[in-house]
């Protein structure tokens, strides 16, 4: 019996330590901005889920959905839209990395693409990427630890990311709509630095229950991924 008891108590501390790699080429990050409110984001959505079934995802494609919060006026407030979201895309704006602030809007390696609107091909764009060094993030319970072995200063980001979620929308644009979301963002963090950045996710009841996370880095004054890992997260 002592050992059963053991063993319960172990197993959940082993669930929460994990290590993830990745070098070489960096994975495409996909960004999307979208809303519930949005009547034009649902196919997006689903676009984006797409790569759920690919057994390239994480190591060559890392798909993301900020939630923004500027359609909730309209009629419908979606729950995983946050503020920071909105601010992201806006600050893409003043950057000049995208022309407006829409949705559906996607930034892939850093660059506006408008190919999702080419409903033909949605070929995302050829980027010739170097090899990079190892990325590792290692988590220890809600503790993660992000450790680059290339040189210089550089800014780490991390999010953290909810699947298979689903919303039944009541009011709105989408009003009588039943949405399913992949690679919603619910909570995303950066710092800068070099060679090792220490994060912790934030647990107060976030929008939806956290299925995987994500890391990248970018030069200063830059918002091409030098390198990427990422994964899914042990459930206890």
């Amino acid at each position: 019996m002592r050992f059963s008891i053991l063993v319960a108590l172990i197993v959940p501390s082993v669930l929460q330590a994990q290590v993830w790699t990745h070098e070489g080429k960096p994975a495409y990050v996909i960004e999307l901005f979208t809303s519930e409110g949005c009547s034009s984001c649902p196919p997006a959505d689903q676009y984006l889920s797409q790569y759920a079934e690919t057994d390239k995802l994480w190591e060559e494609y890392i798909p993301l959905a900020y939630h923004v919060d500027y359609w909730d006026y309209i009629g419908w407030k979606d729950r995983f839209a946050h503020p920071s979201y909105s601010q992201k895309q806006r600050l893409y704006r003043s950057y000049g990395v995208v022309d407006s602030v829409y949705t559906p809007g996607f930034v892939v390696n850093g660059a506006e693409w408008k190919g999702f609107f080419s409903y033909r091909t949605r070929t995302l764009p050829d980027i010739e990427a170097p090899n990079t060094k190892q990325l590792q993030l290692e988590r220890d319970n809600n503790n993660y630890t992000v450790t680059f072995k290339g040189e210089g200063q550089y800014t780490a980001h991390i999010v953290w990311l909810a699947m298979d979620e689903t919303t039944p929308v009541k009011r709105g644009e989408n009003r009588g709509k039943t949405l399913k979301h992949d690679f919603v963002v619910v909570e995303k963090q950066q710092k800068s630095g070099t060679e090792n950045w220490g994060f912790a996710f934030n647990s107060r009841q976030p929008a939806a229950e956290v299925d995987a996370v994500a890391v990248w880095l970018t030069k200063p004054k830059d918002f091409v991924p030098v390198q990427t890992v990422a994964g899914w997260l042990n459930k206890p």
